[in-house]
């Protein structure tokens, strides 16, 4: 038996023109979301997390982790502001539903942003999770000392940002590459 949440959420998932919406009524329902969001993320992408305090945005990350392979559960990373999450090269590739991912030459991608990643790997190959929580950032120049740009710029790395409000212009640079997800409580 699954465990019910005390109240329902709808996520809407936008990306250029794909808008998904998923009703999470138990807590099983995440990996449905999850499984989506991690066919749609590639290295280089940003994914704000929107919603209100306890809507599931950190629970959403624990189940985007788990599925990519991460050894480790996320946890809330408000105190700490930024948490990383290594995830093994063998992990289970979501887009191709079961296989392992293939290793192919060296390429590099430069995204509209001007940013510019050496892939190693096939481009569904996510090494690095990284978990911001910009709940406490008053000013951005709070966001500097943790240097998203570099963290962004390492190779099969997906940044994963709650309360993407407080990161508005840090976000309007990567607008292209940026996921949006938005939870209501409904």
């Amino acid at each position: 038996m699954t465990k019910s949440m005390k109240q329902t959420r709808l996520v809407t998932i936008k990306h250029d023109k794909l808008v998904e919406q998923f009703k999470v009524v138990e807590l099983d329902d995440w990996k449905k979301v999850a499984d989506a969001l991690a066919r749609l993320i590639e290295p280089g992408f940003i994914v704000a997390l929107s919603g209100p305090l306890g809507a599931g945005k950190t629970t959403l990350t624990q189940y985007l982790a788990a599925l990519l392979g991460a050894p480790k559960r996320a946890i809330s990373p408000t105190f700490a502001l930024m948490r990383i999450y290594n995830v093994p090269r063998t992990t289970y590739d979501v887009r191709r539903r079961g296989s392992k991912s293939d290793v192919r030459n060296s390429a590099k991608r430069t995204f509209p942003s001007g940013l510019s990643l050496r892939v190693e790997d096939s481009e569904a190959d996510i090494r690095r999770l990284v978990h911001v929580d910009a709940y406490r950032i008053e000013d951005e120049k709070d966001l500097v000392v943790l240097d998203l740009d570099e963290e962004l710029s390492e190779p099969g790395t997906v940044v994963l940002i709650e309360w993407p409000e407080n990161a508005r212009s840090w976000l309007k640079k990567y607008a292209k590459q940026t996921v949006q997800v938005m939870i209501e409580l409904i």
